[in-house]
């Protein structure tokens, strides 16, 4: 691991609230923010020399998304709404989720629609839906999702009834399903991977439904929740971690087991077909490293990873991958070779990162020292990378757009 410093200098950006997810129309921005404060949730935009273009007040906190048309849509409570590329309105649907604890969890934007997702946080109340919208919001299907039986062998449990010897808890139903914040739902092709996770235990199911039906077509068995990735037509990359796990399989269209790795991260995969990973792990100190998966169950291992906390990371057009870890923002060549290029001390984060054009960097940190009010960060950083690979999956949500949708 190389810590020679180059000429790379990131700026931060003046915005109304502090910014959460961000996204962009594409390469030339501008780049989008949903931010929060005393004045209430905004969707600002942002060119890349860092100026504020417009800020205007919205309802939602899911998102932002960007649409082909360059619309940018953000939701929430049961509303979808949209704002048109110059800050002006645009459609606006009101939605009925079909019970009073039902709120908008995710969406992803389709051609000709959207892809609803609803969850609640009433125990027991409603089972989660999955529901698909036309360009009008009007509705085309709605599928509700079983409550799966909760178990995991990795989560044990001692009493009387075990003759105080641990031994795998006994399965629950799942009553608070919730949609993870990372990667909720996936479409590539046909399939559909909407995820969720009990909020009691933490482990977490996948249901894969078909996208012009509704119809569920599988499940995964429950497991520790980990990070999720389109990796080409009706693939997903499906990650684990905690309570002992720790792995990625890659799963076809009818859930079946392609290829599997002892590795969990933030995949990245171009159009090289390559998989690349940061990996992320709920333990100190860190073991993690940055590993290229291969189709046959091996893997090529780089450096470890100090730190925990993770911004990015993000797949440029000549392989190398961008990520902010350990208060470094740092770089990695195609042979896994890592280049610290800024120190950014007390700064860390746990989103995504935009490579936009020349090479310009856009993310949210936030303060992660003891003593720090939390405080979050829209910043921009010079870098010597060429613009953004293309690919199922270059980023966080897939890419630019934070749309996670694929052919």
């Amino acid at each position: 691991m190389s810590d020679a410093v180059s000429d790379w200098a990131v700026e931060s950006v003046e915005l109304p609230g502090q910014p959460g997810s961000i996204a962009a129309a594409g390469p030339g921005g501008p780049v989008y923010a949903v931010t929060g404060g005393a004045e209430g949730t905004r969707l600002c935009a942002v060119d890349l020399a860092g100026r504020l273009l417009w800020a205007r007040p919205v309802d939602g906190h899911r998102g932002p998304r960007v649409a082909d048309d360059g619309g940018v849509w953000v939701g929430g409570g049961a509303v979808l709404e949209e704002t048109l590329p110059g800050g002006e309105s645009g459609r606006r649907f009101t939605l009925d989720g079909g019970h009073s604890d039902r709120a908008i969890d995710a969406f992803v934007l389709l051609a000709g629609g959207a892809l609803v997702v609803w969850g609640s946080n009433a125990p027991g109340a409603a089972p989660a839906r999955l529901e698909l919208l036309d360009d009008r919001g009007r509705r085309r299907w709605v599928t509700d999702l079983p409550a799966p039986d909760m178990a995991y062998p990795g989560i044990t449990e001692v009493g009387v009834a075990t003759g105080w010897q641990p031994r795998p808890i006994s399965a629950y139903k799942a009553e608070t399903f919730r949609t993870t914040r990372w990667e909720p739902v996936l479409v590539s092709g046909d399939r559909v991977l909407a995820t969720f996770f009990e909020v009691a235990g933490g482990l977490g199911v996948s249901f894969c439904v078909d996208l012009h039906t509704g119809r569920l077509l599988w499940s995964t068995a429950p497991a520790p929740s980990g990070d999720r990735a389109i990796a080409g037509s009706g693939r997903f990359l499906v990650g684990e971690q905690g309570y002992g796990a720790f792995g990625t399989r890659l799963l076809d269209g009818d859930g079946a087991v392609v290829a599997e790795w002892p590795s969990h991260g933030r995949a990245l995969v171009g159009t090289d077909g390559v998989i690349r990973v940061v990996e992320l792990e709920n333990s100190t100190p860190s073991r993690c490293r940055l590993r290229l998966l291969h189709p046959d169950g091996t893997m090529t291992d780089g450096p470890v990873l100090p730190g925990y906390y993770t911004v990015g990371p993000v797949l440029a057009a000549d392989g190398r991958v961008a990520f902010l870890r350990d208060g470094r923002l740092q770089s990695a060549a195609p042979d896994l070779t890592v280049t610290t290029h800024l120190a950014l001390p007390g700064r860390g984060g746990v989103d995504g990162m935009l490579l936009l054009d020349g090479g310009l960097l856009a993310f949210v940190t936030r303060d992660d020292r003891p003593a720090a009010t939390g405080s979050a960060v829209l910043s921009i950083a010079r870098s010597d990378l060429p613009g953004p690979a293309t690919g199922p999956w270059t980023g966080a949500e897939g890419g630019l757009r934070a749309n996670p949708v694929t052919s």
